[in-house]
Order: structure tokens, then C-alpha cells, then sequence
């Protein structure tokens, strides 16, 4: 019995184990499935759209994604510590759990829509490369939209690491 406990402590935590079932599983895979769908549609952008006027704008969102991926990997510590910190199987954000991490689920949320808008931002740019490939004001502003929702983003999660107990908080060497 001790030799097998010895082997399970050495595999990694499923991800029911790391993030529950509920809320924090939850902000966890609605973040990450924004930041595909923004990666997705900045490749199809790039594939399609690399040598046009757009070019520089097209870079720039390509950039914005290892800034998103970076963000990816602060979603799941952060949904990590809150899950270790009030545990949820469901959706419900309890009272007792609110006074000990205050904002953190709305932050989170927030985050997630910024970035889907962000994506959404992406694939104005990619519509209006097809109708209008000469707009380079239209494009412009699509791509100065999706910057400023990930920005927006990162200040939200941001501010949700700082929203943790100072037990909880992540220490960020960057």
C-alpha cells in the first residue's frame, strides 16, 4: 500500500483534481477556448493576409498572442489557487467564498469576454481584408480594438491576482 501511494503522489493532477468541476474548471476552459479561437483566426489572417497592406497589423496581432498565451497560463494558476482556497463542484459563488476572494470570479469572467471580443476584433479585420483590402484605416482600427481588449484583459487578471489573499497570491518573477 505504501509503494502504490508513493507511485500516485508522482503522476501529475488530472484536471478535475487542479480545478474542480465548477466555476473555477469553468473560467479556466472559457478562457482558454477564447484564446484559441483569437489564435485560430490571427493564423487564418496570416495565411491569407500576410503580404497586404494590413501586414504590420496582422504582425502585431500575432504578437498579441504570446501575450495571451502568457495570460492563458496566469488563468489556470490563478483558477488553481481558488479552487484549493473554496472548492466548487458547481456554479454558485458562495457567500463565504466571496469574502475570502472578493472579485476574482467576475475578474475572470471578464477577462474571457475581453479576449472573445479580441477574437471577434480579429475576425472584423479578416471580414473587412475581404470586402475592403485597400481600408487601411478600417484595418488599423480593428487591430488598435483587439490590442486594447487584451490589454484590458490582462489588467482585469491583473487585478484579480491582486485581489487574492496575500497567503494565495502568485509570486511572478517578471
Amino acid at each position: 500500500m505504501g509503494l502504490l501511494s508513493f507511485f500516485r503522489r508522482d503522476r501529475p493532477a488530472t484536471p478535475q483534481q487542479r480545478l474542480g468541476t465548477g466555476l473555477w474548471r469553468q473560467h479556466r476552459e472559457r478562457f482558454s477556448r477564447a484564446v484559441d479561437r483569437f489564435y485560430t483566426t490571427v493564423s487564418t489572417l496570416h495565411e491569407e493576409h500576410a503580404q497586404s497592406a494590413a501586414a504590420p497589423q496582422i504582425e502585431d496581432l500575432a504578437r498579441l498572442t504570446l501575450v495571451l498565451n502568457a495570460l492563458d497560463q496566469r488563468i489556470e494558476a490563478l483558477a488553481e489557487t481558488c479552487h484549493r482556497a473554496v472548492p466548487l463542484d458547481g456554479l454558485v459563488f458562495p457567500a463565504d467564498g466571496r469574502a475570502r476572494l472578493g472579485d476574482v470570479p467576475e475578474h475572470l469572467s471578464r477577462a474571457s469576454a475581453l479576449v472573445a471580443q479580441a477574437a471577434q476584433s480579429a475576425a472584423m479585420l479578416r471580414a473587412q481584408l475581404v470586402t475592403r483590402p485597400d481600408d487601411a484605416a478600417g484595418s488599423a482600427r480593428f487591430a488598435e480594438s483587439a490590442h486594447s481588449y487584451v490589454d484590458r484583459a490582462e489588467g482585469l487578471i491583473a487585478e484579480a491576482e491582486a485581489g487574492l489573499p496575500a497567503p494565495l497570491r502568485p509570486s511572478r518573477g517578471d
